[in-house]
C-alpha cells in the first residue's frame, strides 16, 4: 500500500466559548499531512455529532450547526476523520460545553394559594415559594421579590418565605393577589419568571361594637327630680356572625354620681340634686360611656367602644345680683379730666342664666352727678367702670360719698355697695414775668463782672408752690444769672465782630415745678480793634513770556471785622524781587488786582519766579495794616525743536546676539530752558520692528528677542524725539537707524518632501533615474550649501553630491533574490546631508528612499478565514461596521479592489472596496428579512486583473423591538354575580412579532383590581374570578391587563388591554324597610285618593295585605284611601281611633321573599304594620 505515509489527525485548536456574537468564529481546526501530496478531505461522523458540528472538507475548519445546551448535555465525545483517495484516519475530541445564563427560574408546586385568619400576627410566615434555575454559578442562584411590592406581605429573597408585615383586616380586604418575581443573579443578563400567589383572609370575631343614633346630647332643667330618664343609649355588634348582647357603663364625667346608667337596657337617669349655679355643674356634663360586648355567660369581653354624652342644665331664676365688695374707696387728683376712669375694680354678677341674669346698675346720693358708671344694663356678670362726669376742684369739694345699686325686676333681687372718693390737691398756677422782654446795650470792651439788669417773676400759689427761682434755658458763656435775686452779670469779654446781639431765654420755676419763659436782648456796640485780614496766607499769579500788558496777574482781597468807617481798606505793592517798575495794583469789584504794563522775558527771570509784597491798611484812627506775599510765575513758550546728534545711524550686529543686548544709544537736545519744553521733557519712540525696544527717556536701543538672519537680514528703524509741548505747540526730531544682521551657521540641512518612494523595474540598466532627494539649508553662502551622500554604502545605487539625484549603479536588481541583505539594499537607500559651514552641520537624521521593485502579475487574489459567516443584531444603526474581508496578496499586482453583488432584491449593505469593511446602509429588521447571502468579488491591480469570489452569509439576530399587541384592545364581558370562583371571564389574545424569549409573554392585572376579585393566567392570558362577586357592592369593573415580553432586563416591552366587566344582578337580597313602623293621623271624612303616608323600602312596593280594604298604594310608595264607604262594612269605623294596617312588599316577579323591618328581616312570617289615627268629625 503506497498510502502508508498518511499522518495521524491533529486538532490545532480545542475549544471556543459559545457566546451570542455578531458572527461566530471557528471552534477549532483539523490538520493532517499526506507526504504524497494527495488531496485530503475532512469530516465528522456520528448522527449526534453531525447534528451539532460541521467541518469544511477542504480547510478542516470546525463550526457549530446549532446552539448547544449545557443543561441538556455538558460534554460530548465527537469523532472527526480525514481521508485521501484510499485511506481514512479517525480521532476523537472531547468537547466540554461551558455554561451561559440562558434559563429563567422555574416555579414548582403551582398554583400558589393559601388561607390565613385575619388576626395572623405580624412577622409570621404563611407560605413558601419554591423555584430553581438549572444554570450554574450566579446564573443558577434565585432571588425572590414581589412585583409590585405589597404593603402587607414580604418575601424572603433567598428562601422564598412569605411573611405578614402589616396587620390584616377581613372587613377591609378579604383576598390578596400577589405577583412573585424569581430572578437569577447573573451580572450581565439576569433572567426572571413570574408567578401568582392568591392569599385569602378568613374572618375572626374582632370587631368592636358601635353606638347607634349618635351623637348623644340633651338639655334638662336644674332641680329635676331623681329618677327622671334622660335618654336611652344603644349599641350593636359589628361582627358578621351571631350578634352579642351589650353592657353599658359610665367611665368618666359623672360628677358626684348625679347620673345612673342601667347596665343592660342603657337607660340614663338622674341620680342626685342638679343645681346649675354649682361650679361643678354650670358647664354641663360630658359623660364618657362605654359599651362592652357580653359573652354567652353575660361576662364582659374585650370588644368595647366608647362615646361621649353631652348634657346641659337649663337655668331657673333663683339668684339676686351681687357686687364683689360692700364698699369701695379711692383717692384721685383734682386735675382728673372728664372721662377719667377711677382705679376701682367693681364687678356685679347674677349667677342665673339668660334673661334671669339681667339687672340695672345706677348711682344715688349727694354729689353723685359728678361721676357716671357703665354699663348700666348687665346680663350675667360685668365689670363696672366709674368715670368723672364733671370737672373737679379741690378748693370746692374735697371728698365724695354715695351709693351703688344693682336692681333686678323682682323686688327682692337687689344688690348694694357704698363708694368713698377723696381728692388730692395739685399745683395749678404758673409764675409770671414782670416784662415779656428785657432790653440792654453796652460797648464790646465792657469789663467782666459788671451787673447788667435784674429780672422779676411772681406766682399766685401759696407755700412752696409760690417760691420762684431763675435759670437760663441754655447757659451762655458770657453771662450769669443769680437764681434767687434775678440779677444778670457779664461773665466774659464781648467781641462785636463775633457776636453783635445776644437773645437769652430765662426760666422762672415755682416750687411745684411749673415754669414760665422770658427773654433778655443784649446789644453789643463796636470799637476799632481789628486789623485787616487777607483771605489767604499767600497768593500766586502767572503770565506768559513775551505776552503784552496783562490786565490781571493776581486778585487779592482782605477783610476787616470792624464796622464802617473802621473797615475801609487801601492796597499798595511794597516790594518786588524783579522788574519792580513793571507791576501796579488797582481796585476792581472789591478786589485788589495786580497787572503788568510791559512784556517780560522768561530767560531773564531767575527760575521763572517773581516775589511781591502787598500791604492792606484800614480807615481807623489810629489805622491798622497787614501784608501778604504774592508769587508770580512766568510761563515759558516752546520755540525750540529737539535735534539728534546724527540724522542717520548705521549698525551691524551678529544674528546670535542675545535678547536685551544694547544695539545703539541715540541722543537729542532741546534749547528750551524749562522742564516742560526743554531737555528734561524729551521722550523717545521707535518705529519699524517689534524685534527692538527704545528706552523712552535714555534713548537706548536694545533687542527684544533672538534674531534670525534667515527670517530677516536688515532692519530700518525710525527714531523720534518729542518735547513737552501739547498739540500744535509740540516739537519733534527724527533720525533713522539702519541695522544689518550678520550670518552665523546655525541651521542644519532639512529634508523636504519626505517620505521618498520610488518604483524601479527589476533588471533596470545602469544610470536609470530612480528619484531626486532635496535638503534645504536657509543659511547664507557656504553655510547654506548642501552635500549629499549614501550612508551606509549601497552597491545598487549612486547619488549626485550636489543635486541629490539617485541612479542605478549597474549592479543587477533581482526582485526574487534570496539574499536578505541584497533584498534590503535593493528596497531601501539611506541618504545623509551636510552643509559646508564652519563647523559643518549635518541633517538631524538621514532620510530613506523606499524602492518598490515592480513585478509581473501571475497570482489570483485569495480570501482568508473562509467560509464567511456573520451575525448582526437587528436595529443596528446605519453605517455600523460588522465584518472585514481579508486578502493576503502583498505584491504590486496584489493590490485588491473589492466589490459586492447582492443575491436578494434588497441591497442593505455597503463594502469598502479598499479596506474590505462591510457596513449596513439600512436599519435591519429581522421580522422582514432574517438572513442575507452576499457574493464578494476581489480584483487585483494587474494590467490584466485576476479575480476571486466568495459568499458571505449574514444572519439577522432578533432584538426585542416589537411591542405585544392585544386583539381586540377592549374586552366587554357580562357576568352574573352568582358565578363561582375560578370562572373564566375572558380569554385574551396578544401577539409579539419578535422571536424566542423576546416573544414569550407574561400577563398581569395592573389596574382596577384593588380588592383582588380577578386574576389572569401568567402564560395563557385567561382572566378568571378569584372570589365570588356581589353586584350590590360593585356593579362594574374596569380591569387594566398588561402583557410583558421576556426580553432582556431594561428593554422589555408592554402591551395593554382593557377588560370591562359588567356584573348582572341575581335576586339574593330581601327588601328592607327604612323604619320599624309608620304612624300618621287622618280625618274620618278624608276623600278618596288622598295621600296619607310615604312608605320607603329598598325594593319595589307590591301591595297591601288584602284583608284591609280601605287603603291602596301608589307606585311611589304612597298610601291613600280607596274611597267613601257605601256600606257600614266598608266605612272607617268611628269607634276605632287607631288602625293597624299590615303591608307586604314584594320584589320583582322572580323574588320569592317579602319586605320586613330591619330587625325582622330574618323572620319572614310577620307583616309590617302601619298605624293610622282617625279623628272624629
Amino acid at each position: 500500500i503506497k498510502n502508508h505515509l498518511l499522518q495521524a489527525l491533529h486538532v490545532t485548536a480545542f475549544m471556543c466559548a459559545v457566546c451570542r456574537c455578531v458572527f461566530m468564529p471557528p471552534l477549532f481546526f483539523l490538520k493532517a499531512e499526506d507526504p504524497e501530496g494527495e488531496p485530503l478531505m475532512y469530516g465528522v461522523s456520528g448522527e449526534e455529532a453531525m447534528r451539532y458540528f460541521s467541518v469544511n472538507k477542504e480547510s478542516g475548519v470546525v463550526w457549530l450547526r446549532q446552539q448547544l445546551d449545557r443543561e441538556t448535555k455538558s460534554e460530548m465525545q465527537v469523532e472527526f476523520y480525514v481521508s485521501d483517495i484510499q485511506e481514512v484516519v479517525k480521532d476523537t475530541v472531547n468537547v466540554q460545553i461551558g455554561d451561559v445564563n440562558d434559563n429563567a427560574p422555574n416555579f414548582h408546586g403551582q398554583p400558589y394559594t393559601v388561607n390565613i385568619p385575619e388576626n395572623t400576627p405580624v412577622g409570621r410566615s404563611v407560605f413558601m415559594v419554591n423555584a430553581t434555575d438549572p444554570d450554574q454559578g450566579t446564573g443558577g442562584s434565585v432571588l425572590f421579590s414581589f412585583q409590585p411590592p405589597s404593603p402587607f406581605f414580604a418575601i424572603d429573597g433567598a428562601r422564598g418565605t412569605v411573611t405578614v408585615i402589616k396587620p390584616l383586616d377581613y372587613e377591609t380586604t378579604s383576598a390578596y393577589q400577589l405577583t412573585v418575581n424569581a430572578t437569577d443573579q447573573d451580572k450581565t443578563t439576569p433572567l426572571s419568571r413570574l408567578a401568582n400567589l392568591a392569599i385569602t383572609i378568613t374572618d375572626v370575631q374582632d370587631m368592636d361594637p358601635v353606638f347607634t343614633n349618635l351623637p348623644y346630647s340633651t338639655n334638662i332643667e336644674e332641680d329635676i327630680p331623681v329618677g327622671y330618664e334622660v335618654r336611652k343609649i344603644t349599641a350593636i355588634d359589628q361582627d358578621l356572625g351571631r350578634p352579642r348582647g351589650i353592657g353599658y357603663t359610665i367611665i368618666s364625667g359623672n360628677t358626684n354620681s348625679v347620673f345612673a346608667l342601667d347596665y343592660i337596657s342603657g337607660s340614663l337617669t338622674v341620680n342626685g340634686q342638679l343645681d346649675r349655679e354649682n361650679p361643678l355643674y354650670s358647664a354641663g356634663f360630658t359623660l364618657t360611656v362605654k359599651a362592652t360586648e357580653l359573652k354567652d355567660d353575660r361576662s364582659p369581653s374585650n370588644a368595647t367602644v366608647m362615646t361621649t354624652f353631652t348634657i346641659l342644665l337649663i337655668d331657673k331664676n333663683d339668684n339676686a345680683p351681687k357686687f364683689n365688695s360692700s364698699e369701695y374707696r379711692v383717692r384721685i387728683t383734682e386735675l382728673a379730666q372728664v372721662g377719667f376712669a377711677l382705679p376701682l375694680f367693681i364687678q356685679a354678677e347674677d349667677k342665673d342664666e339668660g334673661v334671669n341674669s339681667m339687672f340695672q346698675v345706677f348711682l344715688t346720693g349727694n354729689n353723685s352727678e359728678y361721676f357716671t358708671i357703665s354699663p348700666t344694663a348687665v346680663q350675667g356678670r360685668a365689670d363696672i367702670r366709674m368715670r368723672v362726669a364733671m370737672p373737679l376742684d379741690f378748693e370746692h369739694i374735697r371728698s365724695y360719698s354715695f351709693s351703688l345699686f344693682a336692681n333686678e325686676s323682682m323686688s327682692d333681687h337687689v344688690g348694694f355697695a357704698r363708694i368713698y372718693i377723696e381728692l388730692i390737691n395739685e399745683n395749678d398756677n404758673r409764675p409770671i414775668f414782670s416784662k415779656p422782654l428785657y432790653n440792654i446795650s453796652l460797648p464790646e470792651n465792657t469789663p467782666p463782672g459788671t451787673s447788667l439788669l435784674r429780672i422779676l417773676a411772681t406766682d399766685g400759689d401759696a407755700g412752696t408752690f409760690g417760691i420762684v427761682r431763675y435759670y437760663f434755658s441754655d447757659e451762655p458763656d458770657q453771662f450769669s444769672l443769680d437764681d434767687e435775686t434775678g440779677w444778670v452779670t457779664l461773665r466774659a469779654s464781648l467781641d462785636y465782630e463775633l457776636m453783635r446781639r445776644f437773645t437769652l431765654t430765662v426760666l422762672a420755676r415755682d416750687g411745684g415745678g411749673e415754669e414760665t419763659t422770658g427773654r433778655i436782648r443784649v446789644n453789643v456796640l463796636d470799637v476799632n480793634d481789628n486789623a485787616p485780614l487777607f483771605q489767604k496766607e499767600a497768593y500766586v499769579g502767572s503770565l506768559r513770556e513775551n505776552e503784552q500788558a496783562v490786565q490781571s496777574v493776581a486778585r487779592i482781597r482782605a477783610t476787616d471785622e470792624d464796622s464802617p468807617p473802621n473797615n475801609f481798606l487801601t492796597y499798595t505793592i511794597t516790594s518786588a524781587s524783579a522788574f519792580p517798575d513793571y507791576f501796579n495794583i488797582i481796585m476792581v469789584e472789591g478786589y485788589a488786582v495786580i497787572s503788568v504794563s510791559r512784556p517780560l522775558d522768561y530767560e531773564k527771570v531767575p527760575n521763572g519766579m517773581i516775589y511781591l509784597t502787598v500791604m492792606a491798611k484800614d480807615g481807623g484812627n489810629p489805622a491798622l495794616n497787614n501784608t501778604v506775599p504774592v508769587t508770580v510765575e512766568v510761563i515759558d513758550e516752546n520755540d525750540n525743536p529737539p535735534e539728534f546728534s546724527k540724522p542717520s545711524y548705521i549698525v551691524k550686529i551678529p544674528e546670535n546676539i542675545i535678547a536685551g543686548a544694547t544695539v545703539l544709544l541715540v541722543n537729542a537736545t532741546d534749547l528750551d530752558a524749562s522742564r516742560e519744553f526743554g531737555q528734561a521733557s524729551l521722550i523717545y519712540s521707535l518705529e519699524g520692528s517689534s524685534q527692538f525696544r527704545l528706552n523712552s527717556r535714555s534713548g537706548e536701543i536694545t533687542t527684544t528677542a533672538l534674531l534670525d538672519r534667515e527670517l530677516k537680514s536688515e532692519y530700518i528703524l525710525i527714531v523720534r524725539a518729542v518735547d513737552g509741548g501739547v498739540g500744535p505747540q509740540q516739537k519733534t526730531g527724527i533720525a533713522t537707524v539702519n541695522i544689518t544682521i550678520l550670518d552665523i551657521n546655525d541651521n542644519a540641512p532639512m529634508w523636504r518632501d519626505e517620505p521618498y518612494h520610488a518604483n524601479v523595474v527589476e533588471m533596470s540598466p545602469r544610470n536609470t533615474d530612480v528619484i531626486s532627494v532635496l535638503a534645504m539649508d536657509p543659511d547664507d553662502g557656504e553655510n547654506g550649501t548642501v552635500v549629499y551622500s549614501i550612508s551606509p554604502e549601497n552597491p545598487f545605487y549612486t547619488i549626485n553630491s550636489s543635486t541629490g539625484k539617485i541612479r542605478t549603479s549597474g549592479v543587477t536588481l533581482d526582485r526574487e533574490s534570496s539574499n536578505p541583505r541584497d533584498a534590503a539594499l535593493m528596497r531601501s537607500i539611506i541618504i545623509s546631508a551636510v552643509d559646508r559651514g564652519t563647523p559643518p552641520l549635518r541633517a538631524s537624521a538621514s532620510t530613506t528612499v523606499f524602492v518598490n521593485l515592480l513585478d509581473l502579475n501571475d497570482n489570483d487574489p485569495t480570501f482568508l478565514n473562509l467560509p464567511f459567516v456573520a451575525e448582526v443584531p437587528e436595529g443596528l444603526p446605519i453605517g455600523s461596521s460588522f465584518f472585514r474581508v481579508e486578502d493576503p496578496d502583498e505584491d504590486k499586482n496584489g493590490l485588491i479592489t473589492l466589490a459586492l453583488q447582492v443575491g436578494m432584491p434588497r441591497l442593505d449593505f455597503s463594502l469598502n472596496t479598499s479596506t474590505g469593511v462591510l457596513t449596513s446602509t439600512a436599519v435591519l429588521d429581522r421580522e422582514q428579512i432574517d438572513q442575507y447571502h452576499l457574493r464578494i468579488i476581489a480584483y487585483d491591480a494587474g494590467r490584466f486583473p485576476r479575480t476571486s469570489t466568495s459568499t458571505l452569509t449574514v444572519t439577522v439576530l432578533d432584538v426585542n423591538d416589537e411591542t405585544p399587541t392585544f386583539n381586540p384592545r377592549v374586552y366587554n364581558v357580562s357576568l352574573k354575580e352568582s358565578v363561582p370562583r375560578e370562572h373564566t371571564v375572558a380569554r385574551l389574545s396578544c401577539t409579539d412579532n419578535d422571536a424566542g424569549l423576546n416573544a414569550e409573554l407574561s400577563y398581569f392585572i395592573t389596574g382596577g383590581n384593588d380588592d383582588g376579585k380577578f386574576s389572569v393566567g401568567f402564560r395563557d392570558g385567561i382572566v378568571r374570578t378569584v372570589v365570588g362577586l356581589d353586584r350590590e357592592t360593585q356593579a362594574a369593573y374596569n380591569l387594566t391587563v398588561e402583557a410583558i415580553d421576556n426580553g432582556p432586563a431594561g428593554s422589555r416591552r408592554t402591551g395593554t388591554a382593557i377588560v370591562l366587566v359588567e356584573v348582572q344582578d341575581v335576586n339574593d337580597n330581601r327588601p328592607i324597610f327604612l323604619k320599624n313602623s309608620y304612624e300618621t293621623s287622618i280625618l274620618e271624612s278624608v276623600p278618596r285618593g288622598t295621600s296619607i303616608l310615604q312608605v320607603e323600602n329598598t325594593h319595589i312596593l307590591s301591595n297591601i295585605c288584602p284583608n284591609k280594604p280601605h287603603f291602596q298604594r301608589s307606585s311611589e310608595g304612597e298610601l291613600g284611601l280607596t274611597g267613601q264607604a257605601s256600606s257600614p262594612s266598608q266605612a272607617l269605623p268611628r269607634t276605632t281611633a287607631r288602625l293597624s294596617v299590615p303591608i307586604l312588599f314584594r320584589g320583582p316577579a322572580n323574588c320569592q321573599e317579602g319586605c320586613y323591618p330591619r330587625q325582622q328581616q330574618r323572620q319572614a312570617q310577620h307583616h309590617h304594620n302601619s298605624e293610622f289615627w282617625v279623628i272624629d268629625v
